[in-house]
């Protein structure tokens, strides 16, 4: 029966129904879009207009960061006993160089290997590839970026060609779960093959934790070099139309700024000429956890989506990440070798006073007056050392992958980390190549043996398949000069520090070869190496990885001589296309690169092939001891010509020599004392070289054909064994 007595108060209240129904409606997170994990997306929580950050949305972001991640990492070794099972001052140099003298080195966002990479390696479609790599000499597999990208979290909408913009201690799903990779090391621990790969670096991509920290999450201050701009002071920054549209100051805005007293006034950095370069850049309208809408200013490293760790936080938030990344590498992935890129940290710090600056009249390196003053790199050194020691601590060996100066080198050898990026002979060694002169090579080596560098702690062939990094160059006295002149002769832009090219087309341009003439034919004689001169070129590029102490890494793009794309967009460098890592009907996302030596797996029936000259290199090395060997003379000779030679651990020498002219030369050389060349064979024949020798053997004569690299052993029991196992070798 019906109240009508109701009817009116139903009435009278419904306005308030509706009204409080709208305000849930406002204040309910709206559907999200779907995030290719099946988590809700950045996107949708950005642009929801509520007048605090949705909490839900912050939690599960939180799960997300690298932050977050940190407490159930760290409880893994706080309290246990695994934190006392390695010393973290351990130097065991010579176990590594040992066991692990060739790696391979593969970024999995360049080559067509099906998906996800890690199932494919261990045991899926092309999973014999990990079988081939101890028989071709290689005793590790590095593989280069791993972490998930910050591309779904950017509003640019553009993937990071290379994978380097990462932001999660998680694996890329593209690659694979934690399963697929404890499966893929497993089978690599049956192989006798060891693993490595890079922490996130200290430049990351614009992701959870950068998100966190502008909307002043709790536990995330500090994590990032950012300051909150006061509302009086936002005429000073570029009006953005989106919190994430983030974009760099001009030098003026940074001026006032610092006028204001809000920015320092100059960071060490900023003078530092091969920096990578930076700055500040401002965010958009940020609404807060606490529904309080901030704007910032970050510093950055390269580019404006690639904000930079603040090591030197009181909070420690940096430090907590880097500790939970190396014990998930280190320790519970149990990897051999951990890269270390943080020089986006160096000289991140205000300049000193005037008056301290003239006090630091003794730079702290025992090598006095020649070494850099290692002051202007804080907290970088810092941050390496403290990061090397946790990864000692943990089992493993700690490598420092970033493009430094020649003249750091040694200073960055003074502290705990095992191994640096060689940066003393890849630009030189492409300069080179280029104008056919070896000069500067030789002088950054002899500027290395004088600094007292051990050469055998250097990592070779790092991350030198995409781009000629000419920086290093800057160390000599006409280094500009030279720059100039090699990006002149490569057709590159002249005043440009970087030379986007494959060590395979940077040869091909020496050469004065057309792409069309260099890439290898497609059919069943693909791996003939049509090009005999281009074959050369690029093994005497090579020769300064393999044919010198230390670690050696070579990539999918160096064996299968990857050639530039005949088409470069401003996202996609010309050397970024994608070179098949195995099986030649792989595909991926990106166009395929041409090649001039073939697909691996074509190569490797073909004994004659580029791959099987290499391989026979790496092998020699890895049973001559030449990793853990000792440089011990640089070598001048005709034009173009440069030699250098190392003691091996067991007895023997290794020497290279190297013409980088366009024309045939006889290299004379006399040897130190103690050292001769009666007993000298060539590594690659296994025969004795047609040269001439001085009578006591302490004179070596030999020819050398337009940009060609020899291999000598010279002696000892090391070399002996070794080429008693060559086929046909001569006694």
């Amino acid at each position: 029966m019906p109240l009508p007595r109701r009817t009116p108060r139903l009435l009278a209240v419904l306005p308030a129904v509706l009204l409080i129904c709208c305000l849930t409606a406002a204040c309910t997170p709206p559907k999200r879009a779907a995030h290719p994990t099946g988590v809700p997306s950045a996107a949708a929580a950005a642009g929801n207009g509520l007048p605090r950050a949705d909490p839900g949305y912050l939690q599960w972001l939180e799960r997300q960061s690298m932050l977050g991640a940190a407490p159930e990492l760290t409880a893994q070794v706080s309290g246990t006993e695994r934190i006392w099972r390695n010393s973290s001052t351990a130097r065991r140099l010579p176990v590594l160089l040992g066991a692990a003298p060739n790696w391979f080195a593969l970024n999995p966002y360049t080559v067509s290997a099906g998906q996800p990479l890690f199932r494919t390696l261990s045991g899926g479609s092309g999973g014999g590839f990990p079988d081939v790599l101890p028989q071709a000499g290689l005793n590790g597999l590095f593989i280069s970026p791993t972490g998930e990208r910050a591309d779904i979290w950017n509003k640019r909408n553009q993937p990071s060609p290379g994978g380097e913009n990462v932001a999660s201690l998680r694996f890329d799903p593209a690659l694979g779960a934690d399963a697929d990779f404890e499966k893929l090391a497993q089978r690599l621990e049956r192989l006798q093959v060891q693993t490595g790969g890079e922490l996130p670096p200290a430049a990351t991509g614009l992701g959870p934790d950068f998100i966190l920290q502008a909307r002043r999450a709790a536990r995330f201050d500090g994590v990032y070099a950012m300051i909150a701009v006061p509302q009086k002071d936002w005429d000073i920054l570029p009006r953005l139309p989106d919190e994430w549209e983030c974009l760099p100051l001009r030098p003026e805005a940074v001026a006032q700024l610092a006028g204001r007293g809000l920015l320092p006034e100059a960071l060490v950095r900023d003078s530092l000429p091969w920096a990578t370069p930076g700055g500040w850049a401002a965010t958009g309208e940020v609404r807060g956890a606490d529904g309080q809408i901030r704007r910032w200013v970050y510093r950055y490293s390269g580019d404006a989506l690639r904000p930079v760790l603040l090591w030197q936080d009181p909070s420690g938030q940096a430090r907590r990440i880097f500790s939970a990344a190396i014990i998930q590498h280190t320790g519970l992935q149990q990897q051999t070798l951990t890269g270390l890129r943080l020089e986006a940290l160096m000289g991140l710090d205000v300049p000193p006073g005037a008056a301290e600056d003239a006090a630091q009249t003794q730079p702290p390196h025992p090598k006095g007056a020649n070494m850099p003053d290692q002051t202007r790199l804080t907290p970088g050194l810092d941050a390496l050392d403290e990061a090397a020691r946790e990864v000692h601590r943990y089992g493993g060996w700690a490598m420092q992958d970033d493009v430094l100066p020649p003249s750091l080198t040694a200073a960055v050898l003074a502290g705990a980390v095992d191994f640096t990026r060689d940066t003393i002979t890849p630009a030189a060694a492409a300069y080179a190549l280029l104008s056919g002169d070896a000069a500067p090579l030789a002088a950054l080596l002899r500027a290395a043996q004088a600094a007292g560098v051990d050469q055998s702690r250097l990592a070779r062939g790092l991350h030198d398949w995409q781009a000629v990094d000419w920086r290093p160059l800057l160390d000599l006295p006409r280094g500009r000069e030279l720059i100039r002149e090699a990006q002149k002769k490569a057709g590159g832009p002249p005043d440009a520090l970087r030379l986007w090219t494959t060590p395979a087309s940077l040869a091909a341009r020496a050469l004065g070869l057309k792409p069309s003439d260099a890439a290898a034919s497609s059919g069943p004689a693909a791996t003939a190496d049509k090009n005999a001169a281009l074959r050369e070129a690029c093994l005497l590029l090579l020769s300064w990885r393999v044919g010198l102490p230390g670690l050696s890494f070579v990539s999918p793009q160096d064996l299968a001589g990857t050639l530039d794309l005949p088409r470069a967009t401003p996202d996609l460098p010309a050397s970024l296309g994608l070179t098949p890592l195995w099986l030649e009907s792989a595909t991926g996302s990106r166009p395929p690169a041409p090649l001039a030596f073939g697909p691996l797996d074509r190569q490797w029936a073909d004994g004659q092939s580029f791959l099987h000259a290499v391989s026979g290199l790496l092998h020699a090395r890895r049973d001559t001891g030449l990793a853990r060997g000792r440089l011990l003379a640089v070598f001048s000779g005709p034009p173009g010509c440069a030699a250098v030679l190392s003691a091996l651990p067991d007895g023997g020498y290794w020497l290279l020599a190297a013409n980088f002219s366009a024309e045939k030369r006889t290299f004379s050389l006399t040897l130190p004392n103690g050292v001769t060349a009666n007993a000298a064979r060539d590594i690659l024949s296994g025969r004795a070289p047609a040269s001439a020798l001085a009578q006591d053997g302490s004179g070596l004569r030999l020819d050398l054909d337009a940009r060609q690299a020899r291999h000598l052993l010279l002696g000892g029991r090391a070399a002996d064994l070794f080429l008693s196992r060559q086929p046909g070798a001569t006694p």
